[in-house]
């Protein structure tokens, strides 16, 4: 049931962002487009949330609720962060830190959720992993493709001045 619910949810999450996100910040400069992206994940405290007792069953093992409540808070810390940092010259190196650290903290949530059979123990933090855990694997995968396009080597200049050196 639980994968049925984060499936469904990938495919609306995905359609909303593509009408209406995606086609939006694709065209514009990697500093502004990434912004909203930064705002949703700067909420990721809510996380921490897993440590509550009432939110969270006190059966939630803490092998799974300690590093995802923490990884999501050190995600929203590093997305804040980055958003204070969009005028500096180390913007760049922190979204590419923020956004592998907090793709990597959702995927290991997620392979280590089953492992540490945390589904009957979520209580209301199930509402987290089916709406919002989704949509912020979608803004993760957009952040790496504007950073791809963004990217010197996908730079027009250097792709001609790259083909020419490989004699096209």
């Amino acid at each position: 049931l639980l994968a049925v619910s984060v499936l469904m949810r990938l495919i609306v999450w995905d359609k909303i962002c593509t009408k209406y996100l995606w086609h939006r910040i694709k065209a514009q400069e990697l500093r502004k487009a990434v912004q909203p992206i930064l705002i949703l994940h700067s909420f990721r405290f809510a996380g921490l949330s897993f440590l509550i007792p009432g939110v969270a069953s006190a059966g939630l093992n803490p092998a799974w609720a300690l590093p995802a409540a923490f990884g999501d808070f050190t995600a929203a810390i590093l997305a804040f962060t980055t958003l204070l940092l969009i005028n500096s010259r180390s913007f760049r190196l922190f979204l590419w830190i923020f956004n592998i650290l907090g793709l990597v903290d959702l995927l290991l949530a997620f392979v280590d959720g089953p492992r540490y059979s945390i589904l009957p123990f979520l209580g209301a933090d199930y509402f987290i992993v089916i709406l919002y855990v989704p949509i912020l694997l979608l803004t993760h995968m957009m952040v790496f493709k504007l950073l791809y396009k963004h990217s010197r080597v996908n730079h027009p200049l250097l792709m001609g001045k790259l083909l020419k050196s490989q004699g096209q």
